[in-house]
């Protein structure tokens, strides 16, 4: 886990006059699980937009693969296929089934023959357990069905690390584990992932790092162990402390 895939210095974002990211000092490493918590309105969210562009930062920097995404000299195109994005809504294409909206990007961004395109998502797709799913009408699916096809559509561009923006959010509490399972898999599998969310046994479950957020500064981080045994900020305690109670009850 030495090889440091993402690199972000000193990063700053408001909407304007509302300081949302305020000098984020952040390393991911390859094979590395970091799970960003903390509460909302902290900035976890729009810290994974910035990474991935969706959102343009205002200073600092974002190293990937060796280069500077805040430079506008660099292909950006070029570097975003490689930074795989799942959201908390899903974000599928209602008009096409399961199987295109697994293809389309490969095939018109990727330029990936139809053929290889679909080999691809078949094996994606029996990956995140949705194999008899495969030409489903997406609009049809379950929720969590959904979210598993948004996975398997990022992975089809063979990303070099993966972003998840609470990807269990929107979903109704019975169906949260089948992509927590998803998600746990993929780490196992050496996936580089950087996961904002709130479910706190996830992140201390998979995480090889806790990263918590508290008013668009990290305030701490460390190992699951250090952060849900003994996280040294106050408003760390604080905040983990409702999560403590609710495991108690």
């Amino acid at each position: 886990m030495d090889e440091c895939v993402l690199k972000i210095e000193q990063l700053e974002k408001s909407f304007g006059s509302l300081e949302v990211l305020k000098g984020i000092d952040l390393e991911i490493h390859k094979g590395e699980v970091v799970c960003i918590i903390g509460a909302s309105g902290s900035g976890k969210s729009t810290l994974l937009r910035c990474i991935n562009l969706l959102e343009e930062a205002d200073a600092g920097h974002i190293w990937f693969d060796g280069q500077d995404l805040m430079d506008l000299s660099v292909d950006l195109n070029a570097l975003r296929q490689k930074i795989g994005m799942v959201f908390q809504s899903f974000n599928l294409f209602n008009n096409k089934n399961v199987i295109d909206n697994c293809t389309l990007a490969p095939m018109t961004v990727r330029k990936v023959p139809r053929a290889q395109a679909e080999e691809a998502a078949v094996r994606n797709l029996t990956t995140v357990g949705l194999k008899d799913f495969i030409y489903a009408d997406s609009t049809r699916l379950s929720g969590g069905q959904k979210q598993r096809v948004a996975i398997a559509r990022a992975l089809c561009m063979e990303p070099e690390i993966m972003l998840f923006d609470e990807p269990t959010s929107a979903l109704d509490p019975e169906i949260v584990g089948e992509v927590l399972d998803v998600m746990k898999d993929l780490a196992a599998q050496g996936m580089t992932m950087v996961v904002v969310t709130h479910e706190m046994a996830f992140a201390k479950e998979v995480s090889d790092r806790v990263v918590f957020m508290d008013q668009g500064v990290i305030l701490e981080q460390g190992s699951p162990r250090e952060i849900f045994g003994s996280p040294k900020n106050d408003r760390t305690r604080e905040f983990l402390s409702r999560y403590l109670e609710d495991k108690q009850q």
